[in-house]
């Protein structure tokens, strides 16, 4: 009893910790936009958070203003997001599918509102229909800076992973904000990209304007650490705020007026704040340049009505960059065709029934009311009014790809398969860091990251665009590209051109950049003297790939590929024999020798098919042809190494060599599994019999075909997805730049150009492409050596195992030569001769192997159609006595059938002997069988001598039939000994008409 009590409390403890959801007497609210999971079981759904400001700030902390687009859209594509991406991560089109839903509470654009929100939810204060802590892994936003430093440090403590889309401030990169991740570029990454735009405008002097919070703190921050080690000069800097008054703005730039850049460092409400003031000043307006960051973009509503604002400098993250940059047309295409819930919907499609605030949304936005029956759905287009310029858009859908594709990577990790387990569940045990370190380390459909080692977004997608205000409106006239060393990495756009002030500062020298007096005194330049020389340390393209690695990769960090195009010389496009490799010769005559030898042999058995049945009969001849098929194209694939690499012959040679292989020894392993089950005690009559009742039927034999090769083409085109075939120049191991596959691995320390330091060759990798071909080879080989002895199809089953067996070695030693001379002077050439050579030597194995026989079988035929070297061991074996050739045009040649021991003569040409066909044959020729034995007597023939002259001794000579039984008794029971113990069977007539499958 004691027992059993331990039992209960220990299961009872277990389920607690199994179990922790929130109490089912929890307050209900539905303050919330909700996409339901559907499951209810936990290990089959999970929630992922938004965390977004639908509305503006209402007039005190208990009501909101109105909504806000940029969060509503940011919504919707947060909701979008959720349903696309679970499909393609193959949560749900499974037998046992995950669900993942989604839940946004709305901040109101307030900080505090946002750690309420987060608070309640967390501590089970405030619930969601089906919605639980315990099941939600993650939160996407908060959409400003302010309010992610704040959610930040809060879910830090409850080691629960945020992604923010939109907060860029540089302050988030530090370490106390653990559990943060973005995936909008950081505001370091940002100024970084200012100061590069200054230096190629020659903009020497800026005077700086930044928010007094800890978004524009960390922006200044960052400025000031981009601008060291340059010429520009910042010769004023004040903060600010909406509640300090306008006066106090237009009083810091009066002082410097001379300063025509003025920077703004803050959100896009707060630079509205500062060109508005500018505005109302009479002095002031026009007068300046404002530059703006991202947070401004090309939101319409800061330079709206502002004429100050006119010829204003933003920034825009450049969304080309981001990987899947096609599901945000995508998303609003879906967007524009979705309709509120009005209660009045008569199809129902394309109802928003998730997002309670969306219905609110349309009302403020067309001026109308559902309730009052003025809204016209009809003739109301949401496209009319919301354009596609949301920045941030494209970051919502990569922030959550990345958390979906990092959540499923953690349960294959910990639970080991999809679904969430206790470990992914519980609190208690380490699923915060879990859920965190796979999110921060998954990777996009392109094999991406996502983030980089510090949780900042990767350096891809640190591009932008430059807008500027021209005619109230925005204008992209700039884009930069990190990668781009030319002009500072940018470049103008096609039809556009910038306007541009002359900037000075306010006395000479400049006592507020550090500037002395010269010595010698000189005459101050106009101003429209260019400014001298920036001295910027040079910026190459191996310069930013050094640095990129050592930011984002581990140092042991090995990789299959190159990291960019280079570009080729005329000479580059030859052929490798014009390159000076003279082995190429004689590949190119092996394989046009070799494409010649299939088609002779499939002419060859195409005639001799012509007239007869066979051709009707597709289960006997599709295996040969498809075999003649595999080796045409292994032949064809060997072309491509004629010609120094590009990506096309990479591409080939990478996918032909393996699928030649496949197709050849599925090929033989299908024709091996016929001869299999064509074997049974008794109905096989004759080698060429092939219709027992186990023979494998001709719908199996395709779909063991279709599955043996379409392993290795799974293989291959997974091989190209993730390495898109490519030739790369590098160095070889004699110094030369040389042309080769893309396909080797390096590592991180030694670079990706020198073919002394790979960690393997491109021959090793493609080599190891090929495992699955070695299996093949030996498979056949072994079930070869099971089959040998089955006389089906006249012992095929021999020829399979040499072309099979010879296979073996050959791999063995094309292998060494390439595998060997991998420091080689000339390893690539090496590399690429083995794997050409080695299929060569293989296919014509094979060939030569199994149509070589067929074709003997062919030629050796006799008048009669009988084919004297046909298998001895049938259960006919030694009845079929043949005169000797010099009788068998006579009509009245003797043939000596054996039966069970009976010996009776027939005669060849006789109206009682019959035609017969046997099923599955290729060629219809006669086949004598026993006369009746009414019409040669009931006697017993005994003994048959081998040329039927009878001049043998019957003690001393028996003829090998003979000695092959032993007759005991009155009833003449025999027993026919083994082919070792008989001594040999005679030679025996057979139907010519099956030589079997071609």
């Amino acid at each position: 009893m004691a027992l059993f009590k331990v039992f209960v409390l220990v299961t009872l403890v277990t389920v607690s910790l199994a179990q922790e959801d929130c109490p089912v007497d929890g307050c209900t609210s539905d303050d919330v936009a909700l996409l339901g999971a559907g499951n209810t079981d936990a290990s089959d759904h999970y929630y992922i958070g938004g965390l977004f400001g639908i509305h503006h700030q209402g007039p005190d902390a208990y009501t909101c203003g109105k909504t806000r687009l940029r969060g509503l859209l940011n919504t919707e594509a947060f909701f979008w997001a959720i349903k696309t991406y679970s499909e393609r991560a193959g949560l749900v089109n499974v037998a046992n599918p995950v669900q993942v839903g989604g839940f946004v509470m709305d901040s109101c654009s307030r900080t505090e509102r946002t750690i309420e929100n987060i608070y309640s939810f967390q501590t089970c204060r405030t619930q969601y229909p089906n919605v639980s802590p315990r099941n939600t892994v993650a939160f996407v936003g908060p959409d400003t800076s302010t309010q992610a430093m704040a959610a930040s440090m809060l879910l830090n403590d409850m080691k629960t992973t945020v992604v923010s889309q939109a907060a860029t401030s540089p302050m988030l990169s530090d370490d106390m904000y653990e559990y943060f991740l973005r995936t909008v570029p950081s505001g370091s990454a940002e100024m970084q990209v200012l100061v590069k735009l200054m230096q190629y405008k020659a903009i020497r002097y800026v005077q700086v304007l930044y928010a007094d919070n800890d978004f524009g703190m960390g922006l200044w921050m960052a400025m000031k650490d981009a601008v060291e080690g340059t010429n520009i000069c910042v010769t004023q800097s004040m903060d600010f705020s909406v509640d300090s008054g306008a006066g106090e703005i237009r009083n810091f730039l009066r002082d410097n007026e001379v300063t025509k850049y003025v920077m703004v460092l803050g959100t896009n409400d707060e630079a509205r704040y500062v060109v508005k003031s500018v505005d109302n000043d009479n002095e002031l307006r026009g007068q300046f340049i404002f530059i703006g960051t991202s947070s401004w973009g090309i939101d319409v509503n800061v330079i709206q009505d502002v004429s100050s604002a006119e010829n204003a400098i933003t920034f825009a993250m450049d969304a080309d960059s981001y990987s899947n940059r096609g599901d945000v047309s995508t998303f609003y295409s879906n967007l524009f065709l979705m309709e509120p819930d009005s209660g009045n919907n008569i199809d129902g499609l394309g109802v928003n029934t998730y997002n309670p605030w969306f219905t609110t949304f349309w009302e403020e936005t067309f001026e109308c009311n559902f309730a009052a029956g003025t809204c016209d759905l009809p003739n109301q287009r949401l496209e009319d009014v919301v354009d596609r310029t949301d920045p941030y858009v494209p970051y919502t859908l990569m922030a959550v790809d990345a958390i979906i594709r990092g959540v499923k990577n953690a349960a294959l990790a910990k639970c080991g398969n999809i679904h969430l387990c206790s470990n992914l569940l519980n609190p208690g045990n380490s699923r915060g860091t879990d859920l965190y370190n796979y999110i921060k380390n998954a990777t996009s459909s392109l094999n991406e990251r996502f983030f980089s080692v510090n949780g900042d977004a990767a350096g891809r997608f640190g591009n932008f665009k430059v807008y500027q205000v021209q005619d109230g409106s925005y204008v992209n006239v700039l884009k930069f590209n990190a990668e781009d060393a030319a002009n500072f990495g940018f470049s103008a756009v096609s039809g556009t051109a910038m306007t541009t002030l002359s900037s000075f500062c306010p006395n000479n020298p400049c006592l507020e950049c550090g500037e002395v007096a010269p010595t010698v005194p000189t005459t101050e330049p106009p101003a429209t003297t260019t400014p001298p020389p920036l001295t910027t340390p040079a910026l190459t393209k191996e310069r930013l790939l050094q640095e990129l690695i050592k930011e984002f990769f581990q140092k042991d960090q090995e990789f299959t590929g190159v990291w960019r195009d280079q570009p080729r010389d005329d000479n580059d496009w030859k052929t490798r024999f014009e390159n000076g490799h003279d082995w190429i010769i004689a590949l190119g005559v092996c394989a046009g020798l070799g494409i010649v030898c299939v088609l002779v042999f499939e002419v060859y058995i195409l005639y001799r098919l012509m007239g007869t049945k066979i051709g009707k009969q597709w289960r006997t001849m599709w295996l040969g042809q498809l075999l003649l098929f595999g080796l045409f194209c292994a032949y064809l694939v060997l072309f491509a190494f004629l010609f120094t690499p590009t990506k096309a012959t990479c591409g080939i040679t990478r996918f032909g060599v393996g699928v030649s292989y496949a197709m050849i020894f599925a090929i033989l392993l299908v024709k091996l599994m016929v001869l299999l089950t064509s074997k049974t005690s008794a109905d096989t009559l004759l080698p060429g019999d092939v219709d027992s009742p186990n023979y494998l039927r001709g719908i199996y034999q395709f779909l063991m075909f279709v599955f043996v090769v379409g392993v290795q083409v799974v293989v291959e085109i997974q091989w190209l997805i993730q390495v898109p075939p490519a030739a790369v120049n590098v160095i070889s191991n004699n110094g030369d730049n040389v042309w080769i596959c893309n396909h080797y691995t390096w590592g991180l320390e030694n670079g990706w150009n020198n073919m002394t330091t790979f960690i393997r060759t491109d021959f090793e990798n493609h080599v190891i492409s090929l495992t699955y071909i070695m299996f093949l080879i030996v498979l056949t080989t072994i079930v070869a050596m099971k089959a040998h002895g089955i006389i089906t199809n006249h012992r095929e089953s021999v020829f399979i195992g040499i072309a099979a067996g010879f296979s073996i070695p050959v791999w063995v030693a094309w292998g060494l030569v390439g595998g060997l001379n991998k420091d080689h002077q000339y390893a690539q050439e090496f590399g690429d001769a083995a794997i050409a050579f080695g299929l060569f030597i293989t296919a014509t194995i094979v060939l030569f192997a199994m149509f070589l026989p067929k074709v003997r079988q062919l030629i050796n035929m006799g008048v009669e159609g009988i084919y004297l070297e046909d298998d001895r061991d049938t259960y006919y074996a030694g009845s079929v006595v043949m005169a000797p050739p010099s009788y068998k045009s006579r009509p009245s040649s003797v043939v000596y059938v054996n039966s069970n021991g009976y010996n009776e003569p027939v005669m060849i040409g006789d109206q009682n002997a019959v035609h017969l066909r046997h099923p599955g044959s290729t060629y219809s020729a006669p086949v004598y069988v026993k006369k009746a034995s009414s019409t040669i007597g009931s006697g017993k023939v005994l003994q048959v001598t081998g040329d039927l002259t009878g001049k043998h001794p019957r003690e001393s000579k028996k003829s090998a039939s003979e000695s092959g039984y032993i007759y005991a008794g009155s009833g003449y029971d025999t027993y026919r000994k083994s082919r070792l113990g008989s001594g040999g069977t005679l030679r025996r007539a057979l139907s010519g008409t099956d030589i079997g499958a071609l």
